[in-house]
């Protein structure tokens, strides 16, 4: 029987394949894809910021934004969408750039209980998940960068 030396093809699809897989930067977890719907006092909630936290230690967060129905969907990174896989603590707040041409900034109208000092929780499974999050006003709510030391300051009650 006569051994068979690798022909170059053979070399060259080994060093392509080993290329192509070690040049991939990001190395996805298992994501299960997150949309649903903000709402505060049974309004939709349009221009907020949607996190999810990392559910595990070192894990990066999942984002998404509302638009003018209160609907989001969440993205793990550029062009992956969804969110790690288990429990995670959320955060909805529309302090922020509005996202027009002039620059302005949109004030915080989320109580703290849903964003800074969030006590919300949602558990991503594998697959499509619909997570709707029903708020309610009242309460204290903080704006970023305000002195929290001056009475009366980055607080205010909304009823």
């Amino acid at each position: 029987m006569e051994l068979r030396r690798p022909s170059g093809g053979f070399f060259l699809t080994i060093a392509l394949t080993t290329f192509l897989t070690a040049c991939n930067p990001e190395k996805l977890p298992g994501l299960g894809k997150v949309v649903g719907s903000i709402t505060m006092d049974g309004q939709p909630v349009p221009n907020a910021t949607v996190t999810f936290d990392g559910a595990k230690a070192g894990e990066p967060p999942s984002l998404g934004r509302t638009d003018a129905s209160g609907k989001y969907e969440l993205y793990y990174s550029r062009g992956h969408k969804g969110a790690t896989i288990g429990e995670h603590v959320v955060h909805i707040s529309t302090f922020g750039d509005s996202g027009d041409d002039n620059g302005q900034v949109n004030k915080e109208t989320v109580p703290s209980r849903y964003n800074v000092k969030s006590e919300l929780n949602a558990d991503v499974k594998r697959g499509a998940n619909k997570l709707d999050f029903e708020l309610k006003s009242g309460g204290e709510i903080i704006q970023p960068g305000e002195d929290l030391n001056k009475k009366g300051k980055g607080k205010g009650k909304k009823g």
